[in-house]
């Protein structure tokens, strides 16, 4: 009878660390196995060790990233923890009883996936209480409005934490005042948003996703952090699609941080896990056959001098380089099999710097002429490629370590130059190209990201299933 109270207890033990972990329940056998702890049966006695054997092999499996394959989910997912032999170091824990040191220890010890455990907890809690009365759209809200939606609004902010609620009068709790004003930059900011203090159709929007949304994008998150390497070499450079920053860490810290352009989701940006070996000075742009078919060609037939006038020409055509003599509305999409390159100079499309790294998607880092385009807070606007809004000052981070002197007024000089200039890197940076929708920001403060790519809630049915 001790022996069964004590299986109860640890199958109570069992299961709440699984939601803690943000693994679905139904996944394990455990109410087979409440319904067996009572019998006295000896042949349920085997079945119902089987049981509590199979939830353990699966739950370590779940923890240690191993029960599905990322990259039949996730295009291109490159990362995976360090190998164990689960079923040997399992059975070595039940022998020599530590097997709920054993179990605690499979999950990620990274202080991002720590965070999002308590997050979890947190965020299910509030989403469990009565739902949150939706705020209704209307014209934007600035500071010193009353307005009968600022109640609303005011609910949701407290609901997450981010304003405690006061006592206040009908015409108090109406008001957009300064303290709020604080209040909703500060959501903002960490909601990827303008932080403008102004209450708009985006930040109406963000307000108004479900709690439960919330949830299901913090278990997104943590599933892919399952199946992460431990650790990243000293000196890395980041991407964070959904955030569409760009980082790069040495010993711990981030000594550069910066604004990118990402893959728009019709194009997306693949996980990549690479060495940057090269930058490439005033680079030439031989254009994907694909861009040049979707994004070139529609140009073409609405002007026919548009090669010419963005300084692309044909390769092999010496007597047409521009394609003057074609008939562009005649082409079909299907039929354009021209090879274009775009000459180096300040309409060229990768900018003035180019960096490469090795990977199957032909995506690479570049500056651009759209400068402009950085000043909106959603930058999943590229073709797939990564382009920066400071590419000079991150090739001097690249270039560091090279021989030669590579400060930035030496670069601003190579690329003034405006000739084509390869340099090898002579200590490649590796480079990891993730894809978080929640994250710990640099204040310590919880982040959410918009779903641009719609993985976290196709991840999240793949968990369910």
């Amino acid at each position: 009878q001790n022996g069964r109270a004590a299986l109860q207890l640890f199958l109570t033990s069992v299961i709440n660390f699984a939601k803690y972990h943000g693994l679905p329940l139904k996944n394990y056998p455990s109410e087979l196995i409440e319904r067996r702890i009572t019998l006295e049966d000896s042949i349920e006695a085997v079945r119902l060790e089987l049981l509590v054997t199979e939830f353990l092999v699966r739950l370590a499996k779940d923890l240690h990233g191993d029960s599905r394959d990322m990259a039949q989910i996730h295009t291109g997912w490159p990362f995976h923890r360090e190998p164990i032999d689960l079923i040997t170091e399992l059975n070595k824990a039940v022998t020599e009883k530590h097997i709920s040191d054993f179990i605690v220890g499979l999950a990620p010890t990274n202080p991002t996936y720590v965070r999002l455990t308590k997050e979890l907890k947190i965020y299910q809690e509030l989403a469990g209480k009565a739902p949150l009365a939706p705020i209704a759209s209307g014209p934007i809200l600035r500071q010193g409005d009353h307005n009968p939606r600022i109640t609303a609004i005011r609910a949701r902010l407290t609901a997450e934490s981010y304003l405690t609620l006061g006592p206040l009068t009908d015409a108090e709790s109406q008001t957009y005042d300064t303290e709020l004003v604080k209040v909703v930059t500060a959501y903002q900011l960490r909601n990827g948003l303008k932080a403008d203090g102004h209450i708009g159709k985006a930040t109406i929007t963000a307000m108004n996703v479900p709690l439960s949304t919330r949830v299901d994008q913090i278990i997104a998150n943590m599933e892919r952090w399952r199946h992460m390497p431990e650790s990243f070499p000293a000196r890395y450079a980041r991407v964070n699609i959904a955030d569409a920053t760009v980082d790069v860490f040495e010993d711990n810290k981030i000594i550069y941080h910066g604004p990118v352009i990402v893959g728009r989701p019709d194009r997306k940006t693949p996980f990549i896990y690479s060495n940057l070996r090269s930058v490439i000075f005033n680079p030439s742009w031989h254009v994907p056959a694909r861009i040049a078919r979707k994004d070139i060609l529609p140009k073409l037939r609405e002007d026919p001098h548009y090669l010419e006038k963005m300084g692309f020409v044909i390769n092999g055509s010496a007597e047409d380089p521009h394609g003057d003599q074609i008939d562009w509305n005649k082409i079909e999409e299907s039929e354009f099999n021209f090879r274009l390159r775009q000459s180096p100079g300040d309409l060229n499309s990768l900018g003035r710097l180019k960096f490469d790294f090795d990977n199957d998607y032909a995506v690479y880092m570049h500056g651009t002429p759209h400068q402009e385009l950085f000043a909106k807070p959603e930058r999943n606007l590229s073709s797939g490629c990564i382009r920066l809004e400071n590419p000079i000052s991150f090739a001097e981070i690249v270039l560091a370590r090279n021989d030669n002197n590579w400060a930035i007024e030496h670069i601003k000089e190579a690329v003034d130059a405006r000739k084509t200039r390869w340099i090898k890197v002579k200590e490649p940076l590796p480079i990891v190209i993730v894809y978080w929708t929640v994250f710990e920001g640099g204040d310590g403060m919880l982040n959410f990201r918009n779903d641009i790519y719609d993985y976290d809630q196709f991840l999240v049915e793949i968990l369910r299933e």
